[in-house]
């Protein structure tokens, strides 16, 4: 018997997508002979897990970028569902489903499922006034309504919505002090105090004030160090920025990386001041390895699975962020897994609940 193929629509297939991680987390513990995924994306980029996908047995499709080629990305979108005829999408993005969604219904898609991974519309008013009625214009169409939280759910939908915790491999990211000294050592951070931080060198990650508060923190600490763990189209800003500041000996660009389980590991504290997030995989990630985290308060509060993680408003100055992180200097470190998977962020357990919804929509259209 053939699997029930899913379709995935993600922006990119960026090894930096903390969406498409959410993705490929449910793919790698699904049983891929009873429910496959296949992804729809419409930017390129040049690190992007592809060959990951189909070595998993997912197809992956390419769009035409909207923003550059409105009728190709129009006539291609046409053609995708005319000649793929899915019953389920899930959509993880919003405005594009404007186009998407009454065309998938013309060839046949029942189950249309729009995915919310972030607290607001956008972190730029006309983009989320856009996105906002985009997606409204097509509401009737959306079959099943999900969120990564309860705060993103009621931000998107306001009641009626399923959530589906981001889980993740929690035994892979388990604190083990051999690897922390093995690694500290590797990069030459025996002797300092490390705040990391990963994700994609966006406006959403407000790398800006990170520094900010980093400057601050080096004055009180000159070991300091921070470990900046993505790539993105502001990186060479924000290197110019620490330049600026005369921070580049304090300051460690690691680019995308494949051992991030292992920089957890580095880190003393871990710092997210984003502008937007849902809930985002990487502070579940951080906190599987029992970090202290120390987020924006634009995050969900459903975000903080353990004590010693907190947050604080962007409000507040670079000066108080510094000494929220210093006072998390020293904490002993301990294992979060079992509090995850107490919490339901073990990704066998997310994994389980996905892979059954899908099952049973694929049992209700057999009536």
């Amino acid at each position: 018997m053939k699997p029930n193929r899913i379709l995935q629509i993600v922006t990119n297939l960026s090894a930096g997508s903390g969406v498409l991680a959410v993705v490929l987390n449910w793919h790698k513990h699904i049983d891929t002979t009873r429910v496959q995924f296949d992804y729809l994306y419409m930017l390129q980029v040049s690190t992007n897990r592809q060959q990951e996908i189909e070595q998993l047995g997912g197809y992956c499709y390419q769009m035409p970028d909207p923003r550059r080629h409105p009728l190709r990305f129009l006539r291609e979108s046409y053609r995708f569902f005319k000649m793929h005829r899915y019953q389920t999408v899930h959509s993880h993005i919003t405005h594009l489903n404007f186009f998407f969604y009454p065309i998938a219904k013309l060839f046949g898609t029942k189950n249309r499922i729009q995915h919310a991974h972030l607290t607001t519309w956008s972190d730029k008013k006309l983009s989320g006034l856009r996105n906002y009625l985009m997606l409204h214009s097509v509401w009737p169409l959306i079959t099943h309504k999900m969120a990564c939280s309860q705060a993103a759910g009621t931000a998107y939908y306001g009641k009626n919505f399923t959530v589906v915790n981001n889980g993740i491999d929690v035994g892979k990211f388990d604190y083990n002090p051999a690897v922390r000294n093995a690694k500290r050592k590797e990069l030459g951070l025996e002797n300092n105090f490390v705040i990391g931080h990963v994700g994609r060198f966006v406006r959403q990650k407000n790398h800006t004030f990170l520094i900010d508060i980093f400057e601050q923190i080096i004055k009180q600490e000159p070991a300091a160090k921070l470990v900046l763990v993505g790539n993105g189209s502001l990186e060479t800003h924000i290197q110019k920025i620490v330049a600026e500041k005369h921070l580049q000996n304090s300051v460690l660009f690691l680019g995308s990386r494949k051992d991030v389980a292992e920089l957890y590991q580095v880190f003393d504290v871990f710092c997210m001041p984003s502008l937007q997030e849902g809930l985002p995989v990487v502070g579940v990630e951080a906190q599987a390895s029992g970090l202290p985290c120390l987020f924006a308060d634009t995050i969900t509060p459903e975000v903080l699975l353990l004590p010693n993680s907190s947050m604080l408003s962007l409000e507040d100055s670079p000066v108080k962020w510094a000494q929220q992180i210093l006072t998390l200097k020293g904490q002993p470190r301990t294992s979060g897994k079992e509090a995850l998977r107490a919490k339901g962020f073990d990704i066998r357990q997310t994994a389980k609940q996905i892979q059954g919804f899908y099952e049973e929509l694929a049992k209700n259209l057999c009536f």
